[in-house]
Order: C-alpha cells, then sequence, then structure tokens
C-alpha cells in the first residue's frame, strides 16, 4: 500500500538537529576537483556564510540543466551524473551542485534531518542560473530527488521549467519514504526508474501512475538498476527524446 506523507507536515515543522559533515564534504570536493577537466568550478555563498561547489558546462545555447546527485556523493560521481553531464553539454548548459552529506552509512531517515540545508542549496543554485538564462531544467537522482521534494514544498516549484526525477523514492529498508504531492504542481515531470530499481522507488512509480496527471510522465530503462550501470545509454536516449518534445 502506498504511504503518502506530505512534506511540508514532516519537514518544515523541525528545527535542524544535526549538521552536514562539512570534513567530509571537503573530502569529496578535492576528488571531484581532481576528476573534472572541462567545467568550471564556482562556489556559492549560503545565508551562514559557508558556500558550497557547483560545476559549470556553459557551451550551448539550450535551457539550463540543474543535476542534483545521489546520497553521500558528488557534482560529478561517475555512475549517474557525468554520463548524464557528457551526454547533454553538446545541447544543453550543465549545471551540478554539491549536496550536503552526512557521514558513510547515514540512513534516509538521518538525510531527512538535514534536508533544510539542501533547501538553501538548491534554492541559491537556482536562483543563480534563473537570474542568468531563465527558468530551469532539474534532474535529481535518489536522495538528490529527496531533497528536491523537500524544497519543491517550501517553494512551489520558483525557477523551475521542468523537472526529471531519476531512481525516486529510494529509502533503507524497513524505512518509509516521504512522497512529495506531484500533482499540486504545474511544470513538466519524466519519473525514469530501472527495471530492477529499488521496491520503493517502485512503489514511488505507482503513487505518481496513481495520480493520473497529463503532466507526468513515468518511463522504465530496460535491465537497469538503480544507478543505470551499463545502461547509460539507453537512460540518456529517454531523457534526450523527452527533453526535445517538453
Amino acid at each position: 500500500m502506498i504511504r503518502l506523507i506530505l512534506l511540508t507536515l514532516l519537514l518544515h515543522s523541525c528545527n535542524r538537529t544535526i549538521e552536514p559533515n562539512y570534513s567530509r564534504e571537503l573530502n569529496l570536493n578535492e576528488q571531484f576537483v581532481q576528476e573534472q577537466f572541462d567545467s568550471e568550478l564556482v562556489d556559492i555563498e549560503l545565508s551562514d556564510n559557508t558556500s558550497f561547489a557547483m560545476l559549470q558546462n556553459i557551451k550551448a545555447t539550450g535551457v539550463p540543466i540543474l543535476l542534483l546527485h545521489g546520497r553521500g556523493l558528488y557534482p560529478n560521481e561517475p555512475l549517474v551524473m557525468n554520463p548524464i553531464r557528457e551526454g547533454l553539454e553538446s545541447e544543453y548548459n550543465i549545471f551540478s551542485i554539491q549536496l550536503p552529506v552526512l557521514e558513510k552509512g547515514a540512513t534516509y531517515y538521518e538525510y531527512q534531518k538535514i534536508f533544510s540545508y539542501s533547501d538553501e542549496r538548491i534554492s541559491r543554485a537556482l536562483e543563480k542560473i534563473y537570474s542568468e538564462y531563465g527558468k530551469v531544467i532539474v534532474v535529481a537522482h535518489s536522495c538528490g530527488a529527496h531533497m528536491l521534494s523537500s524544497y519543491l514544498a517550501s517553494q512551489e516549484g520558483r525557477y523551475l521549467e521542468s523537472v526529471v526525477l531519476l531512481g525516486a523514492g529510494a529509502v533503507d529498508k524497513d524505512q518509509t519514504a516521504i512522497f512529495f504531492d506531484y500533482s499540486s504542481v504545474d511544470f513538466r515531470l519524466l519519473n525514469i526508474y530501472g527495471e530492477f530499481d529499488h521496491n520503493s522507488v517502485l512503489e514511488h512509480n505507482d503513487y505518481l501512475v496513481s495520480l493520473k496527471s497529463n503532466n507526468i510522465t513515468n518511463q522504465m530503462v530496460n535491465n537497469a538498476d538503480h544507478y543505470y550501470r551499463d545502461q547509460n545509454e539507453s537512460l540518456l536516449l529517454i531523457l534526450k527524446k523527452w527533453l526535445i518534445s517538453r
């Protein structure tokens, strides 16, 4: 049975109870700086005088795309974010931000407690991109999709032209995902999931199907797991086709 819990009831009534692991984030930043060769790295300041990193590939004239990575990862992680960036950068200006992370092994429930931090990062990134290019397309994978949902609960889709969810709804065993009420938004949504994705992701897809919204498209990637291993080309084909038709 699908369990729907509105984010506004659970997340934004809570104070920040823990902080992101900034030392781990610094280590991740050092790693992806060494790995990136053709992207520009910029720092975006936050209200508490800290900052976070954003990679940007500004080569094209298409609508800008903001990438949100999965749990505990970094902007150009090799399984999902980097293949998408490389596959789209000739047609779209691509941006990818460092989302807040916790220690290795932290659960979905623990990450819920730092969603207010990701809210601000997503908001600041979107504000910056929007001020230069206009409305933005967001592509969010796994926990990045949860963080996007949290942002949407507070900002109601401001700055967004359309959204792509990848493996949305992923949680740990015996934990329950929070499903954002996408029936309340007016932008177009593409929900992509793997044939062999997590059960919670498949349940999230069932929820989106149940909304029967003309704005929502659900698409399965055959023979794909949660990270689309060996199926990046199939993922990109679906993504490109939808972007052209949007």
